[in-house]
């Protein structure tokens, strides 16, 4: 299966680590949401979209990126960190991926350290190595089904 990892990821990197682990377990292709293009995702079977939390949503980079696809009939995998990992902030990503005829195979929330300005103020020391084989786990769950 040829899968393709999308993210954005910035400030504690707490993305990138959840990001590498699973594109490690799935021999994945990796890219930042600033390097990737439209075209990027056609040559895919399954893509994968991570994202920190930002005032309660995935990044608008991403969503910048999917808004510019008219279709994108393909299965897709959604994961994000954040302080208090939770549902609600895919429910908005989810329902922009449906209107483009996706298929959301799975999704994946991790606690990620939170705070700014170089202060954390939850879930220090995450993602941690059992976070990340968690993440491992869900990524080759999907490669199986």
């Amino acid at each position: 299966m040829n899968v393709l990892i999308i993210y954005k990821s910035y400030s504690k990197m707490n993305t990138e680590k959840v990001a590498k682990a699973m594109a490690e377990a799935m021999n994945a292709t990796l890219k930042k949401v600033e390097d990737a293009k439209p075209e990027d995702l056609a040559g895919y079977d399954l893509i994968g979209i991570g994202s920190g939390i930002y005032a309660g949503k995935y990044h608008k980079d991403l969503y910048k990126l999917l808004e510019k696809i008219p279709r994108l009939e393909k299965d897709v995998f959604l994961f994000h960190t954040a302080g208090g990992p939770d549902e609600k902030y895919e429910k908005p990503m989810k329902e922009l991926l449906a209107s483009k005829g996706s298929r959301i195979v799975g999704e994946f929330r991790c606690p990620g350290a939170a705070g700014l300005l170089g202060f954390t103020w939850s879930n220090k020391g995450h993602p941690d190595e059992q976070d990340l084989e968690k993440a491992r786990t869900f990524a080759k769950g999907l490669l199986s089904k």
